[in-house]
């Protein structure tokens, strides 16, 4: 995560999403002066299911498939737009402990203040500001292109 000086005006936002049936991402976008970024880290196999089935406590994640891409984003790329114009420090967490529920969690800051939040379920809850920034994550996550094949040792 690139996280910002603090006051410099720049921002940071991730959004991981863990939904119950495919794969985990976890989508970053961040400002660096007028720039924008995107970094897409994609879990190959299911964090869930390698958690769920792991049987013991001391899991290794030494050979656990990931994929990270990164890019340049544009100013009008309706993720960018989705955290500069809502209330995103208004969003609400509502969180379950279900193990068969979706999740999503977010972090984001604008070099003044930040929110953590998470919620379970949004798309079942209607949970409008969720939903956006969920479905605009899908998109701005093809922004980067799928290049780099890493296992959990090599960063």
């Amino acid at each position: 995560m690139v996280l910002p000086k603090p006051e410099s005006g720049q921002f940071c936002f991730r959004l991981s999403r863990f939904p119950l049936d495919g794969t985990e991402t976890i989508v970053d976008v961040y400002s660096n002066g007028h720039r924008f970024f995107v970094t897409v880290t994609r879990f190959l196999s299911s964090l869930r299911a390698f958690l769920i089935n792991s049987k013991t406590e001391d899991v290794s994640f030494a050979n656990f498939p990931i994929e990270i891409s990164t890019s340049e984003c544009q100013r009008l790329n309706p993720l960018i737009r989705e955290i500069s114009t809502s209330q995103i420090f208004d969003i609400s967490s509502r969180l379950s402990d279900g193990i068969r529920d979706d999740h999503f969690f977010l972090f984001y800051t604008d070099s003044n203040n930040c929110i953590a939040a998470g919620v379970s379920n949004p798309y079942q809850n209607q949970n409008e500001l969720w939903i956006r920034l969920i479905n605009r994550s899908f998109g701005t996550e093809l922004v980067a292109p799928r290049r780099n094949f890493k296992t959990a040792t090599n960063f």
